[in-house]
């Protein structure tokens, strides 16, 4: 899901067609802390990763990701930007 804006308006259209009232909306945008290990590990679990890779080539994908973060990303820990967005709605 990356190159998103984080921000889901299908998601307000749903709640209307839903029958939800009073909808409102946020968003807060963040910068996340993460070690090296920790951000390793969060991309090795996504879906894009261990739920579509062989074993072998989740691993093979942890050492490139890894030797590509001491290389380019040496700084540790990071801050990954993140946004939270939220609708808030009523059920009459």
């Amino acid at each position: 899901m990356s190159g998103g804006t984080g921000i889901y308006p299908q998601w307000t259209v749903d709640l209307a067609t839903g029958g939800f009232e009073a909808i409102e909306t946020f968003s807060q945008d963040l910068r996340v802390r993460y070690s090296h290990e920790d951000w390793r590990g969060r991309i090795r679990a996504s879906a894009g990763v261990s739920a579509s890779l062989s074993p072998d080539a989740v691993a093979a994908f942890d050492k490139e990701h890894g030797d590509l973060l001491r290389r380019d990303f040496s700084d540790d820990p990071l801050f990954i930007p993140h946004r939270l967005w939220c609708a808030v709605a009523r059920k009459p």
